[in-house]
Parts: C-alpha cells; structure tokens; sequence
C-alpha cells in the first residue's frame, strides 16, 4: 500500500511529496526543501524510515519545486526525472530574487532521464503513469496510481484553483484542456496531490472548481 508524507518547504509553501511503500523503497516528487532545517527533516524521515530512494521526479522546473535536487544529488546520488520541454525555462535567477531567495546559490542539476506522456515509472510495488498536462508550464506533468487511486498534479490543478499561465511558457487554453482530458477523465474518487495548499478529489473539483466549465 501506498504510504505518503508531505512537507511543506520554502517560503512559497511548496508542498514536497515522499512516496513509499511496504518494500520501503520510495520516490521523491518536487523536492522544495530549501533551509537546512528542511534538508534535515527529509533526511531525518528517510533514515527512520529506513526507505531507499529509487527516483526524484519533476511536475515542472519552477524553481520552488526543484530547490531540493541539488541536495538529494549530493546525498542520494539520484538525479531528477522530468520533461525535457521545461529545460527551456528561463530565468532562473531572477525567479529567486522576485520571491525573496536572491541570497541563495544553486546550480541546476539536469535530468538523470527524461519523462515523456504515458511513461511508467516504478518502485518498490508501485507504479505512477506520467501524464502530460502542459498549460502551467510547457512540460508539466502529473503522476498517477490508479491501484492507489491518487495523482499528483504540480502546479496544473490546485483545490478549486487552476495554475496560473502568466509566466513563461504558460498557456491558458492547454492548461483547461489538460485538465478536462486527462485529469478530469481519471475516477471521481482520485485523491489530488497539489504542489501547493490543500489536497481535493477529481470529483470534487469537477464539481466545485470555479474555472473549469
């Protein structure tokens, strides 16, 4: 069975998903920690819970989900997993001094491999299926378990709120359409994992969510 823990890293509240089950092997979905003290608290839960981490996986590069990969490289040896249409994102450095980081340094780790639609990914007895949801970013993703009947979206489908498409490469027509033709096609009772704020059910949202009609 599929066991979750979140954290809630950095000072945008990004939440960072650890995924693990019986056979304690486990991946880790946009890795936000970015203090020391976060490091430590992942770390701290890993070692206690004695997981072996198999993969690091990307819903999309902004740089709120992917502060952590430089540690989990330097630590755990495993590079991130993501699509190659975000590599192109652009300013970096300037989206951590307009969010109050311009004091931090960090070097981009690239993908170990790429992740492309429908790619299975998998650990321990788990499988999560990769699908394209671009709109928020040009290679968003979300990750599904259909046996645990949960997805975790990135920044595409938030509770009763939709990813902003303001930014670069942001698209407000394919981030309505991901939403209707992949997410909102998996069952009602899916639970959704955000990359910020609280979490909801596929069913709820296509019932309550205010942008989607």
């Amino acid at each position: 069975m599929l066991k979750i823990k979140i954290f809630v890293f950095n000072p945008v509240q990004e939440n960072t998903y650890l995924l693990y089950d019986e056979t304690t092997k486990a991946v880790i979905i946009d890795c936000g920690a970015y203090s020391n003290d976060e490091k430590k608290q992942l770390s701290d839960f890993i070692r206690e819970k004695k997981l072996t981490l198999k993969h690091v996986l990307n819903t999309h590069l902004h740089f709120d989900h992917i502060l952590g990969n430089g540690f989990l490289y330097e630590t755990y040896g495993l590079k991130p997993e993501y699509n190659p249409a975000d590599e192109a994102i652009p300013g970096f450095k300037e989206g951590l001094i307009r969010f109050g980081f311009s004091t931090f340094k960090y070097d981009l780790v690239l993908a170990e491999q790429y992740i492309e639609d429908k790619d299975i990914i998998t650990f321990g007895n788990t499988r999560l299926q990769a699908l394209a949801t671009p709109g928020h970013s040009p290679g968003s993703l979300s990750f599904y378990s259909e046996k645990d009947a949960c997805v975790f979206t990135g920044d595409t489908l938030f509770r009763f709120d939709i990813g902003r498409t303001d930014l670069w490469g942001g698209n407000s027509e394919e981030l309505l359409q991901s939403i209707k033709n992949k997410l909102f096609t998996l069952p009602g009772e899916t639970v959704v994992y955000p990359g910020h704020a609280e979490i909801s059910t596929i069913g709820e949202e296509k019932k309550c969510n205010p942008y989607i009609r």
